[in-house]
């Protein structure tokens, strides 16, 4: 899970450099920029919700892309934090 993390990270730093983001600002906005990525998976889950007979290709394609946002999200917005040892 470290190799996926690391890379998430540096793909969404790279994006966040090209768009012109300081590199002092960089980590606060990778953790805000996966914040909205968890928020926007939202509204790809609240059709499969609401609907009752959606095809199966409709059904596959929004939970897809649900599960996808909602894992970048939370690579990018949470850290791990490891317990102080005694």
């Amino acid at each position: 899970m470290g190799k996926i993390k690391l890379k998430t990270e540096a793909l969404a730093c790279e994006v966040l450099r090209r768009a012109g983001v300081p590199e002092a600002q960089l980590h606060s906005r990778m953790r805000k920029s996966g914040q909205g990525l968890f928020l926007l998976s939202i509204p790809f889950i609240i059709p499969l919700i609401i609907l009752d007979h959606v095809s199966l290709w409709a059904t596959i394609l929004l939970q897809t892309v649900y599960g996808v946002l909602v894992c970048l999200g939370v690579l990018l917005a949470f850290d791990e934090q490891e317990k102080p040892r005694r």
